[in-house]
């Protein structure tokens, strides 16, 4: 477990991956200087912001008539599939552990910065 990282903020480091609300708060107040907390905040929003791209295409493709009508049945499985992601991502939050998530960390990494 890093230093700064004590059960308030693991927790609301945690709630800012199902709840990207959260991750706003965090960067819009004083918590930012908290690196981990900084880290986990970029990277929910940064989360969040890649499944929004994704629910994009897939509602384009969806409306090409023949083509997204197969597509039109996965949308409950694509929300069952980002709560379960999100809760895993929380869980290690919660747990005080720093990872990164494919292709979002690689995105977000420029705005994490190494102060803290």
């Amino acid at each position: 477990m890093q230093q700064g990282t004590g059960s308030e903020n693991r927790l609301v480091a945690a709630l800012g991956y199902p709840i990207w609300v959260v991750a706003v708060v965090v960067l819009l107040t004083d918590m930012k200087q908290n690196r981990f907390m900084r880290v986990h905040a970029i990277q929910a929003l940064g989360y969040a912001v890649a499944w929004v791209v994704i629910y994009i295409g897939l509602a384009i493709i969806t409306a090409v008539p023949f083509l997204g009508f197969g597509l039109f049945f996965l949308w409950p499985f694509l929300y069952i599939a980002w709560f379960i992601i999100a809760l895993f991502y929380a869980y290690r939050a919660y747990q005080g552990q720093t990872f990164s998530i494919p292709v979002v960390s690689q995105f977000t990494a420029r705005y994490i910065g190494s102060e803290g």
